[in-house]
């Protein structure tokens, strides 16, 4: 049986792990570090969704990201909800069925 501290241990590491797109974006003061903000929960769930936010947070200018080209797009086009969501899906059904062979 594994000891609560270890849990407790790997649980805010792995919190701690996905946030540092969050803590890059904060320090640097990219533009849109509020919609990183927004979209870090859910690279908990998808590793895929955590690198682009790292690349993303890495950025210096909101213009030069190829993330944030899609990201603006994508909300005029009131579609971003949709694209997360279907990414955390993948994210889910990937990692369960690895889990599960």
């Amino acid at each position: 049986m594994v000891q609560p501290i270890i849990a407790v241990s790997i649980a805010s590491g792995f919190v701690l792990f996905a946030a540092t797109p969050l803590a890059i974006a904060a320090a640097r003061r990219h533009p849109e570090w509020r919609t990183i903000a927004r979209l870090t929960p859910f690279a908990l769930v998808s590793f895929i969704l955590w690198g682009a936010l790292l690349t993303w947070a890495v950025s210096d200018k909101r213009d030069d990201s190829v993330i944030a080209k899609y990201v603006a797009r994508l909300r005029g086009q009131n579609r971003l909800p949709y694209i997360v969501g279907a990414l955390v899906i993948v994210g889910v059904v990937t990692s369960a069925v690895t889990f599960l062979r």
